[in-house]
């Protein structure tokens, strides 16, 4: 997740980290890794977390300094890092995942519209090696390697970072609409969608939903908002796996969201 500060406060004694949203997130976070390291290629997939999380932590910090910007902990860049690790595949070349991090981190400084980014920073990365590495992605954090029970753990994490950030107009307004139209799809046999209905595409689509569809600076606060965000991101996702197909649909349902919120909040404020 990215930045998430109250009246661009700094965080003092009454508030410290780990009760802060993002905080509550990088627990949440770091218990699904911790239960997706039993699955198989966990190890590689440890040695990426810490390359994505140092590489985005560092450049963070570095382009704070380079552009004078109010220094703080990078702890935004921390968690794009981490759900960057989380979402390719354990056995990906460090150097896609550094890279991942690196366009990550730079399209949140440079894409910005009233001092926030327009694009959900982690989303900006993984789409980017996909398109320009074919890397592969698993969403190994939200253990799709994993027997299909396991994905209690990721449901009721989710539902705790989601009720914290008070995103739930958005949650449902995005799955409800994403299975409403894929079942109308299977109903009419119009595309052969049953795989949507199964893990790992159910991993990959809550994992999206809970920790990168209802990141704060990137997603609406407005309950109404909320909904149309979540429909669009939703609509988005599925013209771009029927009419497209691959393995992007889901992030580039999610950067559509993002652009059409920022454009609306030029427009309204």
């Amino acid at each position: 997740m990215s930045e998430i500060h109250e009246n661009n406060k700094p965080m003092n004694r009454k508030h410290p980290f780990l009760k802060t949203p993002k905080g509550y997130v990088l627990i949440i976070l770091l218990v699904l890794t911790g239960v997706a390291s039993f699955g198989p290629l966990s190890f590689q997939g440890i040695g990426n977390i810490v390359i994505a999380v140092s590489t985005a932590g560092v450049l963070d910090f570095g382009l704070m300094v380079m552009l004078k910007r109010k220094r703080r902990v990078p702890d935004g860049a921390l968690l794009t890092g981490l759900i960057i690790a989380l979402v390719l595949s354990p056995a990906s070349s460090w150097l896609i995942t550094a890279a991942a991090a690196v366009i990550a981190i730079i399209s949140k400084h440079v894409l910005r519209i009233k001092k926030k980014p327009i694009f959900n920073p982690a989303a900006v990365g993984l789409l980017a090696v996909l398109l320009l590495f074919s890397s592969g992605h698993e969403w190994w954090g939200g253990l799709s390697a994993l027997p299909g029970w396991t994905l209690v753990f990721l449901v009721v994490g989710g539902y705790l970072v989601v009720n914290k950030v008070n995103k739930f107009p958005l949650i449902f307004g995005f799955l409800g609409t994403y299975f409403a139209l894929f079942t109308g799809i299977s109903f009419y046999h119009a595309l052969d969608v049953n795989d949507i209905f199964r893990i790992p595409f159910i991993n990959a689509v809550l994992f999206l939903s809970f920790f990168m569809l209802s990141d704060p600076p990137t997603s609406p606060g407005k309950y109404r908002e909320q909904i149309l965000f979540g429909i669009v991101a939703a609509v988005s996702s599925v013209a771009v796996n029927v009419w497209i197909g691959g393995l992007s649909f889901l992030l580039a349902g999610l950067l559509a969201a993002n652009l059409g919120y920022s454009l609306y909040r030029v427009r309204t404020r």
